[in-house]
């Protein structure tokens, strides 16, 4: 196929946009200056009707989880129960106190900071918590043992509904984790 290059050029250069620039600087509308009185349009009178942003959310949450959590070693595995109370910043918990209760009384609890990965519709998060676990039997013993203390990263999805998956490393050995929540905003 043979292509004449002078009407495509002549094709190119008829079809191009044309920019044109002002003819003048000036505009025709008159200019106004601002009063100290409210805009009508942009009234306070419904700013007292709006509900105010929550700033705290209250999460109820259950799972899985196994691995060396006291200092026993031996595996132990079972269903996990917690409440996590976390600060709403950008829309979004950020740091949070988690707390955790599980079938062979080892208390655990946890602080954490949240990085939101993007704004999508499933809320997808990267967590990272540091704490302690605590035996009932232990009493005083469970401050000060150095094998009780470990740190957990985890990835989770979901805002006030969420699904969160991790493992945990201390001295005594790993543990992994899934749970599944709600959180109540207030």
């Amino acid at each position: 196929m043979r292509v004449s290059i002078l009407p495509l050029f002549l094709t190119l250069v008829l079809l191009s946009n044309v920019s044109v620039a002002a003819p003048t600087a000036t505009t025709t509308l008159d200019s106004q200056p601002l009063t100290g009185e409210n805009d009508p349009y942009l009234s306070d009178k419904a700013a007292a009707l709006r509900e105010p942003a929550p700033t705290w959310q209250l999460g109820v949450l259950a799972g899985y989880g196994g691995g060396h959590i006291i200092e026993n070693d031996e595996w132990s595995q079972g269903v996990i129960y917690g409440l996590r109370i976390a600060n709403i910043e950008r829309e979004r918990p950020v740091w949070d106190l988690h707390f955790e209760f599980n079938e062979h009384n080892a208390i655990g609890i946890f602080g954490a900071h949240r990085w939101n990965l993007e704004n999508d519709r499933f809320y997808p998060y990267a967590r990272l918590a540091l704490g302690t676990f605590l035996d009932p039997d232990d009493e005083l013993g469970n401050i000060v043992q150095i094998k009780r203390f470990r740190a957990r990263g985890g990835v989770g999805v979901g805002d006030s509904f969420f699904f969160e998956m991790g493992v945990g490393l201390a001295v005594v050995g790993a543990d992994l984790y899934a749970i599944t929540g709600y959180g109540f905003n207030f």
